[in-house]
């Protein structure tokens, strides 16, 4: 594979070389995630700049009829649904050879962390001379967004971990267990929403929620899921939508499914019941139409352009929000803002018919700069580090405690990330941001996220190499 900058993405080689029993639909599903995600980031920003000052709100927000859409839009438990099914297949195959957890866990950890080095890096510079060229009011709303989205990357790192967990030895017992975990889910959601106790105890759902398809996607590789009839799948549909529609409706659960200004209640942050159930809509609708998918992803063009995606999906997920924070400044700069107004709400909304008009340039100009930075940065999920790559030289450590290092420096990871998903770079390197009562510093969390993921390596790599 090349990996030299710019080098093309070598989408058709990859396609051809499928094996035979590779689960497509799986693949198509993390691809088509992905790509609703990106687009549905541009289409949701709305920025509005008064007095110099940015001020971010969301599409959906000004118009909150069309929030119903995100029961369609939000499609992310998916790409944890695929990596569940990707991590079991790997995980079984591991142990049939007769690999060690930690030993498995560094390979997990090797590739998805790869990028977020390179990442992080580049952000830091941009955070530190953003922050003291320009003052924080100005500078934290939109530096807040290089690093929002890495609470994807801290919950799936944890998930990930949980796989030599998920055994189920029928279908019956994979019905049970999702069934528990979703129990949990809404027992977590009542103490916090109606007992009175802390907020901080929601944080348990960014990997309980999160669990759950990636647990779907362990039957599916094993087999299991498609032993279950198409009536009871659509059964299932029918009965989740009804029951969550009841719990939007009476209960104080938002009917976005994403997050939106002012609201006192989310159903992402942290997950909730409502998304959590629909998770397993989403899985069960996606075994429904398993059929029709797979012949539709047989035909050589609909799956080289899905090969592409997740050739390049790290990449995309990490660099496509940087890319819409720039363009964003760099029209402002130029006086091209987008025409908006400032709500009831106090939130920007759009301003007339030009903003529609002028949001078709704005998402073209967004997609050809994201395909030129995707080529330019994709390598670097393929290309090994220097260091994150080499043969650790210290003494390794092994067995039991090779395994419970691993796991806490998985723990670090997986806290970091979310750390540093809530704080931002606004003032990067020593504004201090106080989150459910915690001073949070996002230097201070890098540092905890290299020694973690240097944690994994020591524990993990060193085992390869025995």
């Amino acid at each position: 594979m090349s990996t030299h900058l710019f080098s093309r993405v070598p989408a058709e080689k990859a396609a051809a070389d499928t094996p035979a029993d590779r689960d497509r639909v799986v693949d198509a599903a993390r691809a088509f995630s992905l790509l609703i995600v990106v687009v549905g980031h541009a289409f949701m920003a709305v920025v509005a700049w008064r007095n110099g000052v940015p001020k971010i709100g969301n599409l959906l927000a000004a118009y909150p009829l069309t929030q119903a859409i995100t029961w369609i839009l939000q499609i992310m438990p998916l790409f944890y649904f695929a990596g569940g099914a990707a991590n079991t297949i790997s995980w079984d195959r591991h142990l049939a050879r007769g690999g060690e957890y930690p030993t498995w866990m560094w390979t997990r950890a090797q590739r998805l962390l790869r990028p977020l080095w390179v990442y992080l890096t580049i952000a830091g510079c941009i955070g530190g001379i953003v922050s003291v060229i320009a003052p924080t009011r100005i500078a934290a709303p939109l530096l807040f967004l290089m690093t929002q989205l890495l609470w994807f990357l801290g919950s799936y790192i944890l998930v990930t971990a949980l796989t030599p967990l998920f055994h189920s030895i029928n279908k019956v017992n994979g019905a049970l267990a999702t069934l528990g975990l979703l129990l949990a889910v809404g027992f977590l959601d009542s103490l916090r929403l109606f007992a009175g106790w802390p907020g901080a105890i929601g944080l348990v759902n960014f990997v309980l929620v999160w669990t759950i398809p990636a647990y779907l996607g362990s039957l599916r590789a094993r087999g299991i899921l498609a032993r279950y009839s198409r009536s009871f799948l659509v059964g299932v549909v029918v009965f989740n939508l009804f029951v969550n529609a009841l719990l939007v409706k009476f209960g104080p659960w938002p009917l976005s499914l994403v997050g939106m200004p002012k609201e006192p209640i989310t159903n992402m942050a942290p997950p909730s019941v409502v998304l959590a159930i629909h998770s397993v809509t989403l899985v069960a609708i996606l075994s429904v139409v398993n059929g029709p998918l797979t012949r539709l992803l047989i035909r050589p063009k609909v799956w080289r352009r899905i090969t592409g995606v997740n050739l390049v999906a790290m990449t995309l997920y990490l660099w496509h929000l940087p890319v819409l924070v720039g363009l964003v400044v760099l029209t402002h700069g130029l006086g091209w803002d987008r025409p908006t107004r400032i709500g009831v709400e106090g939130y920007p909304e759009p301003d007339g018919w030009r903003y529609g008009l002028e949001s078709l340039g704005f998402w073209i100009l967004f997609a050809v700069a994201v395909w030129t930075i995707v080529r330019l940065m994709w390598v670097f999920e393929h290309a090994p580090l220097p260091l994150w790559d080499s043969f650790p030289r210290s003494p390794a450590p092994r067995g039991r405690l090779a395994t419970i290092l691993v796991a806490v420096g998985v723990i670090g990871v997986g806290a970091s990330m979310l750390m540093l998903s809530g704080i931002g770079l606004g003032g990067f390197p020593t504004r201090v941001v106080y989150r459910l009562g915690i001073p949070l510093n996002a230097a201070l969390a890098m540092g905890m996220l290299v020694g973690s993921g240097a944690l994994i390596r020591w524990a993990g790599a060193t085992s390869t190499h025995k």
